[in-house]
């Protein structure tokens, strides 16, 4: 009988390693794709530009409408702000052709991005302005979906609690798409599969979604939102390893296809950090921030914004304990260089014959061991203060929003019981709020970063030639040329992150760096090497 359950063991640990192993090769695959997502974003905007190239060409109002039309299906889920734009465009243009279908199908658009963005109320008022009557059923189908979006996406700002006249509507809207839905539409399957969903039967659900997502190719955004809602299944389940795989699954077709709009990486890295790998979901929270910046989407924020301080304060916890082992290995090696002195003086003592030339020997290697200990405490010293000084400052910006963002949801919530719409929408912010932001937030970088290196600038025009050295006065902060050497010396070499951060445009990035090395010294060979070495920081 013990043998028996000794093989049940077995064969159970075996069962589970190889779940952690499948798991681990598609986090490999996962952190691939998302190294390469500078790629699909520069194949999506390559898309887009050409759409934009006909649309210049194009004369006629119904080709103009059509190809508009398609450029918000890019943007909608990549940027907010800029399918808004075209959204608009389409509205003007149903206005001056007095064509209603034209009118609505935008306004249906519009809705989706208000709704994808956070702005609830805006999305609401839209749909609810649509008259149903001129609709036909093609219409009616997005516009349930719309309402259907709308009351899920309000249900996960509220953390996730769907109120019950929420959780009514939205089994109310899916059943009226599933109604106007063709009788041979695929997409009856993953209505029918929402539906099982929500009346607890797992087994159905399964078998409808699987036979939709047979028909879907990875690596579009419609696969992905389904990897999505396989994973919630089999969360209900209890079937862990098909969770996050599909969660996964989900991750990566997103990313290929250029999609900022999205909940599955924050689902992931919470997930991780669960299981102490708090590296990898430190990384995964900062992609799915930078996303959700890059779309403008604000509930989207306030989610990440609720597990950003635990997974950081981890992190940071995690940094301590790594350097505290750096400084272990410090004090062992001063050890070993106590004691072959030691030894040095004996044979020194005992020999001095052969003692003399091994002597030499060994002090050779002593001043190398000595040379190599020091430059380990240096890096050692920049290396906390570099952490010490930016996660203190990511700490506090993040505790700042955490706190504008409660304020704002708090403003909202008073406004809405008090009905005061018009109000509302006066006080969600222009664009130049958001420019004083981006500006407030180079401010601090550039005041962060030269109180670490303040001779940074005199030291870049070290290496020029003198009609392209930088003339900086004491008290002026740093220009976008002089952010991108900034973000090189810190480490910062892949030109589509600091094309993110800085909201300027690859060619602009690629533009400075060609000319830096053009106008470096002749002796130079590589100047942003030399970037990178530029002086120790002030340590405080």
């Amino acid at each position: 009988m013990k043998i028996y359950w000794l093989i049940f063991i077995l064969l159970t640990g075996v069962v589970e390693l190889s779940a952690i192993n499948s798991i681990d090769s598609l986090l490999i695959e996962l952190d691939k794709t998302l190294s390469n997502g500078h790629l699909y974003m520069e194949q999506k905007e390559h898309r887009l530009n050409r759409l934009k190239i006909q649309l210049e060409q194009e004369l006629s109002s119904d080709k103009q409408y059509d190809i508009t039309y398609r450029i918000i299906d890019e943007y909608k889920s990549y940027m907010s702000d800029s399918a808004l734009v075209y959204v608009n465009r389409n509205i003007q243009l149903a206005n001056q052709q007095n064509n209603i279908a034209w009118l609505i199908q935008a306004k249906l658009q519009y809705a989706f991005v208000l709704s994808s963005s956070g702005l609830f109320i805006e999305a609401e008022s839209i749909l609810k302005s649509i008259p149903k009557k001129p609709m036909d059923k093609e219409m009616l189908v997005d516009y349930y979906k719309g309402l259907e979006l709308l009351y899920i996406n309000i249900s996960i700002y509220q953390e996730g609690k769907v109120l019950t006249n929420y959780e009514e509507s939205i089994r109310e809207y899916r059943d009226s798409v599933l109604y106007y839905l063709p009788d041979n539409a695929p997409e009856r399957m993953f209505y029918q599969f929402l539906i099982a969903d929500s009346d607890n039967k797992s087994d159905s659900a399964l078998a409808y979604l699987e036979s939709y997502l047979a028909a879907l190719h990875p690596g579009t955004h419609e696969h992905a939102k389904k990897m999505y809602n396989l994973s919630m299944l089999y969360e209900k389940t209890g079937d862990t390893e098909q969770q996050i795989k599909s969660l996964i699954l989900a991750v990566m077709s997103d990313v290929k296809d250029a999609v900022k709009e999205n909940r599955a990486l924050l689902d992931l890295a919470i997930w991780l950090y669960n299981q102490g790998s708090i590296d990898k979901a430190f990384a995964y929270i900062q992609y799915a921030l930078n996303d959700a910046n890059f779309y403008n989407a604000r509930f989207r924020f306030f989610e990440i914004s609720k597990a950003l301080p635990i997974i950081t304060s981890a992190y940071q916890q995690a940094s301590i304990e790594h350097n505290q082992k750096l400084k272990i290995r410090l004090y062992i090696f001063s050890i070993l260089f106590f004691v072959m002195l030691l030894l040095a003086v004996l044979i020194h003592k005992t020999a001095l014959g052969k003692a003399r030339k091994k002597l030499k020997e060994t002090n050779e290697n002593f001043e190398e061991l000595n040379n190599n200990l020091n430059h380990l405490n240096r890096e050692l010293s920049e290396a906390n203060h570099i952490k010490e000084e930016y996660i203190g400052y990511f700490i506090d910006l993040c505790s700042e929003y955490i706190g504008n963002l409660e304020e704002y949801r708090k403003t909202v919530s008073n406004k809405i019981a008090a009905k005061r719409f018009d109000e509302l929408l006066r006080s969600t912010g222009t664009s130049s709020d958001k420019a004083n932001e981006i500006k407030e937030l180079y401010v601090n970088f550039d005041k962060a970063f030269l109180n670490i290196y303040p001779e940074f600038v005199s030291s870049i025009n070290k290496l020029l030639v003198k009609e392209a050295r930088f003339d900086i006065k004491k008290g002026d902060l740093l220009t976008t040329e002089l952010r991108i050497f900034a973000l090189i010396r810190l480490g910062i070499t892949d030109s589509a992150k600091i094309a993110t951060f800085l909201r300027c445009s690859l060619q602009t990035v690629y533009n400075y760096r060609s000319k830096i090395k053009r106008s470096s010294l002749d002796e130079l060979k590589d100047i942003e090497e030399q970037i990178k070495k530029i002086g120790v920081p002030r340590l405080p």
